[in-house]
């Protein structure tokens, strides 16, 4: 396996390989996908968006959270819009889901459209973090909820990706960088995930998991 060819893709998959990539990179992704969904507490008749969805294989796990949920996806890959297009096809067709091709940092929808929204895996990416929290902040509704959901760098336990260009971090990180944003944190979640192979290594991974909310109260997390 080439390690490098395969970090390559994780950011923005195309082509054949970025679509094998992606369809591998859901095996990682299940546990820390389905978690998400479940601490968003998704209710009936909510709008809710998903930032870089991959291929789309979750997609449909979000609508069983109750009726009438509707959901919208965005990815920075045209690859995996068109890959997602294909898996949830009938979705589509119903009116309830609705996957976009878009970058975080300017998405194509009115103030306040969202009640919830979510990012999986993708922090690594961004290029100017607090501008695509800052477009997040936009789109969602008033008192709306934004999770966070990644894998802290922990020296030693994590997959070391830094030399392909992502930007790992930390979780005093990460939430240092959150509180100069204007998100309120609610809760800090962390998750040791099943055992996983990759690259011919087993990994006990853990997920973090920060819950934010759009608000104009003041951020208890500030010093």
């Amino acid at each position: 396996m080439n390690f490098e060819k395969i970090a390559k893709q994780l950011a923005n998959p195309s082509g054949k390989f970025g679509e094998e990539v992606a369809s591998g990179m859901n095996t990682m992704n299940q546990f820390i996908s389905e978690t998400t969904y479940e601490l968003l507490q998704i209710k009936n008749s909510e709008s809710i968006l998903e930032i870089g969805l991959g291929n789309g294989k979750f997609t449909k796990d979000i609508l069983n959270y109750g009726s009438n949920i509707y959901y919208t996806g965005v990815d920075i890959s045209k690859t995996m819009i068109a890959e997602a297009k294909k898996l949830n096809h009938n979705l589509i067709k119903k009116g309830y889901v609705d996957l976009i091709h878009a970058d975080i940092e300017q998405m194509p929808f009115w103030d306040e459209t969202f009640d919830k929204v979510c990012t999986i895996n993708t922090v690594y990416f961004l290029k100017a973090p607090l501008n695509a929290f800052k477009e997040v902040f936009r789109v969602l509704a008033n008192k709306g909820i934004f999770i966070i959901s990644y894998r802290p760098f922990i020296e030693g336990q994590t997959l070391n990706f830094t030399q392909y260009g992502f930007r790992e971090y930390s979780s005093e990180d990460l939430e240092s960088l959150i509180l100069k944003s204007d998100f309120r944190i609610i809760e800090k979640i962390e998750k040791v995930e099943p055992e996983i192979k990759f690259n011919g290594q087993i990994y006990n991974l853990k997920s973090q998991y920060f819950l934010l909310q759009k608000t104009t109260a003041i951020n208890v997390y500030k010093k």
